[in-house]
């Protein structure tokens, strides 16, 4: 019970953020424009001190692999059941993989288990994140456009901030014990740390002020949410108990982490790379996802109170 009262805050933010969105209080442009700010900026902020934190070991590093494996399968299965029923939009597969941690599953996680906890399930976020650099956005622009060349897969994974902020996080963090902590360098930190600070409010508003329910394809957003979920929950119950518990031995926490994983909701930039004028698909995606992130702040109570 202590820990879904100290979820109200971002519960609180999230229905802020919607009630905000009732009284048209932000421009379109506006909201854009601190999303784009949080993902480039103060979410990059949050993750360079959550690396700096983290302390792992090696073993755990199978964990990669095996999420972004998990997204590629789950993108099969979505395929398969796109064929069987007979679902024509092509991006009902792309929504069964990847999870929307930077702009929503963060802030629900660090809600409910704080800073202290926040490097494990951003570790662990890690496969999902080659997964969406790389893949998701290349399958997105050749369902447009055509297939993405190599390089360009390479230069925007290396140049994408979050992948800057994690390595940024990783070598500074290994310089622990060895670099003499200055004054300036403390002042530097304590930057760093209040940037991030903001991030959470942020996209908790953001959050609110995105959601988006109609009538009109709510039952082809149902079933995606119910197979996704569905499917999802299988997955993280096996890897939890013989990957994450029996074979690497790891803290219960990331078992938790990783259900935090399993609920979040699809990508928030599949809208963003889809193309616009195609409105019957955005719709879907905006609906979605919108769907989904009631659903996921659900699920992560429900987690708190049985796990």
């Amino acid at each position: 019970m202590n820990s879904l009262i100290a979820a109200l805050p971002i519960i609180s933010l999230i229905l802020l953020g919607y009630i905000l969105k009732k009284f048209n209080f932000f421009k379109e442009q506006t909201v854009k424009e601190i999303k784009n700010f949080v993902s480039n900026i103060t979410l990059p902020a949050l993750l360079v001190n959550a690396f700096l934190a983290l302390e792992i070991e090696s073993r755990y590093l199978i964990m990669i692999p095996v999420v972004t494996i998990l997204c590629f399968v789950m993108v099969f299965i979505g395929n398969l059941v796109k064929r069987i029923g007979r679902i024509e939009t092509p991006y009902f597969p792309l929504l069964m993989a990847g999870f929307e941690m930077g702009m929503f599953g963060y802030a629900i996680f660090f809600s409910f288990y704080g800073q202290e906890n926040f490097p494990k399930i951003a570790f662990l976020s890690l496969g999902q994140s080659i997964f969406i650099f790389t893949y998701v956005i290349s399958k997105m622009k050749s369902i447009q456009n055509g297939k993405d060349s190599i390089i360009e897969v390479i230069k925007r994974f290396v140049s994408s901030p979050i992948v800057i902020s994690i390595i940024t996080g990783v070598v500074l963090g290994s310089f622990k014990g060895v670099v003499t902590v200055t004054p300036f360098l403390k002042s530097i930190h304590s930057f760093i740390i209040l940037l991030g600070s903001i991030t959470v409010p942020l996209i908790s508003i953001t959050i609110g002020y995105g959601l988006k329910i109609s009538k009109k394809g709510l039952k082809l957003s149902i079933i995606t949410i119910l197979v996704r979920k569905s499917v999802l929950l299988v997955f993280a119950l096996l890897i939890n108990h013989y990957i994450i518990d029996s074979l690497l031995h790891m803290p219960y926490i990331y078992q938790i982490s990783f259900l935090f994983i399993m609920i979040a909701p699809p990508p928030f930039l599949y809208s963003a790379f889809c193309d616009q004028n195609d409105r019957e698909n955005v719709a879907y995606i905006d609906q979605t996802v919108s769907l989904d992130c009631i659903v996921s702040i659900i699920s992560s109570m429900i987690i708190v109170l049985v796990v």
